[in-house]
Parts: structure tokens; sequence; C-alpha cells
């Protein structure tokens, strides 16, 4: 059928493995798999993919002020109010940056920052990602991807990543960024960006009911949140889970298997 496909990834004994996969009959996954079309033997970028170790923000950083013409500095400790500080200096340096040639720096810097924050540990890990960076260039829309986002994430199912310039609402109040209605929009972002980039789950995650700590501190901005986004909710399937692309024909264990290639 010309709606099925196949991943060939490698296990740890560099043997092939082909996984065979279904497109999920949707708008989001058809417009996604026409992406793929186009990327399918382009080289997958290693940054985007976490496929390369972002643990040194320190050393990080100083390649990205080096890169950037500005004044580095060093920093004893690696906490909240640094990364919240990190992630400003990374939005105001994005739109200068991102338009120079081998900027790959900055989205290093992007992932290591997130890296720090919410420790990827590989024995916690949820998903195989693969992305193509800024090599996917105009093939990424604007697209309402929150209303697509299914009920819970099944093994082995790929789903498209909230991929967006910005933060979650729940990952905002976790990191403790500021209480202001005008930080609050511009920060945190419902998921309106389709890429190219997708996610294989590697367990199966049913969203949880969301901290009511957090639902009482964003009900004071959450109307004129949703406004000025133009959604009309935010609830725990928009912060846990995700978009349906493709449904998997097999029951292996990825966990450990590192991605080849796509067969379309």
């Amino acid at each position: 059928m010309k709606n099925n496909f196949k991943i060939i990834f490698y296990d740890k004994n560099n043997k092939e493995v082909d996984l065979d996969y279904q497109l999920h009959d949707s708008l989001v996954a058809s417009k996604w798999f026409k992406k793929i079309k186009h990327l399918k033997n382009i080289p997958i970028d290693g940054i985007e993919s976490e496929l390369e170790d972002v643990n040194d923000l320190q050393k990080i950083y100083n390649e990205l002020c080096l890169f950037a013409g500005i004044q580095s500095k060093i920093f004893s400790k690696v906490d909240q109010a640094l990364l919240n500080d990190f992630h400003k200096l990374y939005e105001d340096l994005h739109d200068v940056l991102s338009k120079k040639e081998n900027n790959s720096i900055l989205y290093k810097f992007h992932h290591s920052i997130h890296y720090n924050e919410h420790g990827n540990i590989p024995e916690n890990k949820k998903n195989i990602t693969i992305g193509w960076g800024t090599k996917e260039g105009p093939l990424t829309e604007i697209f309402p991807c929150n209303t697509y986002y299914d009920q819970s994430l099944i093994k082995n199912n790929i789903y498209l990543p909230w991929a967006e310039l910005g933060k979650k609402p729940l990952d905002y109040w976790k990191n403790k960024e500021p209480n202001d209605q005008l930080r609050i929009n511009q920060l945190c972002r419902p998921h309106t960006t389709l890429r190219s980039k997708f996610f294989i789950s590697c367990k199966d995650i049913i969203p949880k009911v969301l901290n009511f700590e957090f639902i009482k501190w964003f009900d004071q901005y959450k109307e004129n949140w949703l406004t000025h986004h133009n959604i009309l909710k935010w609830n725990e399937l928009d912060e846990y889970s995700a978009p349906l692309l493709a449904i998997a024909n097999h029951k292996e264990d990825i966990t450990n298997l590192k991605f080849l290639k796509i067969l379309i």
C-alpha cells in the first residue's frame, strides 16, 4: 500500500533491522508524510536527533559566544535561574544567528539548556527522536497541531513532537519563569509548527492529571493566553501527548536501536 513504509535501524551488533509502519489517516499525518518523502535520502541532523553530547553547558555556551561575537562568562553552578537567562539569550540571538552559515552551535546551545533542565538520563529514555534541523528549510509550516493530539502515546508508534521557540506552560511554571502575562504570552507556546521531525515512542504513556498548583497558577493567565494564541483549550493532552503520525506493524523493542534510514 502507498501509505506503508519501513524504518531501518541498526541493532547493537550493527545488524540491520527493518520495521513496518502504516501512515495514520489524518491531515497532520498526511502533511508530515509529504515532507518525509522529500527528506528520506538526506542525512539526519545529529543535534536535532539527540545523538550529540550536549551535557557540557559551559563549553557549548563559550562556543556560542565566540560564534555570536559576544563576551562569555564563567558560571559556578547550573541552576534554573541561569538556564532561564540562557534561554532568553537563545531567543534574543535566534533571529540573527539562524540566518548565518554553519550555525549548529545555536541549536546545540538550546538543546544543552533543556538537557540540563530535564536531565536526559538514558535509562529513562521515552522515545527515539529523528530530525533534519535546518535541512528541512521551507518544508516547515504553520499548522494547528494541538487539535490532533492523541489520547495517549503507544509504544512503537510515531508521533509529531512539539517544536516551538519557547516552552509549554507546565515547563514555564516549573522553571519559575516570570509571573507576567506579556512574557507568558511570548514564551509559552501551543503546538503550531509542523516540522518533519518525529519521534518513536519507546513506551506507552497515558497523560496524567496536571499538577493542581500549576492549574491554580495558570488560571490567572490562561484565558488571555488562549485568546492571544487563538486556541480553545489547554489540558493534560497538550502537555503530555502528541499527534499520531504512523502506527507500528511490529512489536520490536526499539529502545537500543539506532536509526539508519526510511524506505518509502
